[in-house]
């Protein structure tokens, strides 16, 4: 019998618990359940409401396309000369003149061969007076058959060679003022130092940067344009631009188009000019608006939306009754 009373308890009252569940579950004790069906709800009459019209306007479809600010000119300065640096006198950020000195070399062995070639010049000179002078006095005398025609051949090959030799002296010392003025680095342009890349001191050489500047007020946008919006960009055309991190709106004309398309992001560059503004510089984040076309798009005035949770409301007059709807807001203007 013990044992019977085990089983029973161990196998029934599991059993009866869940079907008392069941019971509880299927609402028999519970009074007031709402049983399925439809209710007709309270209509609000609109009469004595303020209404909006609600209209249909066509609106100009633009896409955006981002970049970064980049100088229209840019310059790498090097040395043509290999030459100590004894005077750097620029700094990152400072904006220079044209032919103002960036950058001085040790000019020393360029000075003295500058000498050099001025001191063989003026001897070359002399020579070339003299024998212009022997010249002279020989002609006169072999056109009175004083002396034979061979002394006055050598008179007349001393003078041609000794100009031949004033020629290349003077070549010469144009090649050593010209070497001597690579001692000094002058800028090309009006411009902007963006940084020093040696010091006073360092060895400059052929191809090795010194420092590096861009030409002031000359900045472009260099966009990534989709290449299925590509088509619609003009040369010559005004762009809206806007400059994030300055919160600067400007307008730009289109003047480079970069004929060839980015396999990887699918874009092409398109270099928009900058107006000059204070405080732009390379590096800046931009974005480039372009209109691709026209589209209808239904506007109502931003108060008539009414936000409920995540959901967009408008109240609607149907028929002399206040209706509300669901709506998907778009661009706010």
């Amino acid at each position: 019998m013990n044992r019977f009373l085990r089983n029973f308890v161990k196998l029934g009252v599991p059993i009866l618990v869940i079907i008392i569940m069941m019971v509880l579950l299927s609402g028999v004790f519970h009074r007031g359940t709402i049983h399925p069906g439809r209710v007709t709800a309270a209509e609000t009459s609109s009469a004595g409401i303020a209404f909006y019209t609600v209209s249909v306007a066509s609106e100009p479809q633009v896409v955006e396309a981002v970049g970064t600010v980049q100088p229209q000119f840019k310059t790498t300065v090097s040395a043509r000369i290999t030459a100590n640096v004894v005077e750097l006198p620029v700094s990152a950020g400072q904006h220079v003149r044209s032919g103002d000195i960036l950058v001085r070399l040790d000019d020393r062995d360029l000075r003295a061969k500058k000498q050099q070639a001025q001191e063989a010049l003026r001897r070359a000179e002399a020579t070339c007076d003299l024998a212009q002078s022997d010249y002279t006095r020989d002609k006169a005398l072999f056109e009175k058959a004083v002396i034979p025609k061979s002394e006055f051949d050598e008179t007349t090959l001393r003078l041609k060679t000794s100009i031949a030799d004033v020629a290349a002296y003077q070549q010469a010392e144009h090649d050593a003022e010209f070497a001597f003025g690579y001692a000094a680095i002058r800028s090309p342009y009006d411009a902007i130092v963006v940084d020093k890349l040696s010091d006073v001191g360092e060895m400059a050489t052929p191809g090795k940067p010194l420092l590096t500047l861009y030409e002031s007020g000359k900045l472009w946008l260099e966009a990534a344009v989709p290449e299925e919006q590509a088509g619609a960009l003009r040369i010559g055309k005004t762009y809206e631009l806007q400059l994030d991190s300055l919160n600067k709106q400007m307008h730009g004309r289109l003047v480079e188009i970069v004929p060839s398309a980015d396999s990887s992001s699918r874009t092409i560059t398109a270099r928009v000019a900058l107006p000059f503004t204070q405080n732009v510089f390379p590096g800046l984040f931009g974005r480039m608006t372009i209109p691709v076309g026209e589209h209808a798009r239904i506007m109502i005035p931003q108060l008539a939306v009414l936000h409920v949770g995540q959901l967009a409301m408008v109240d609607v007059d149907e028929a002399g009754v206040l209706r509300r709807r669901s709506v998907q807001v778009g661009r706010i203007i």
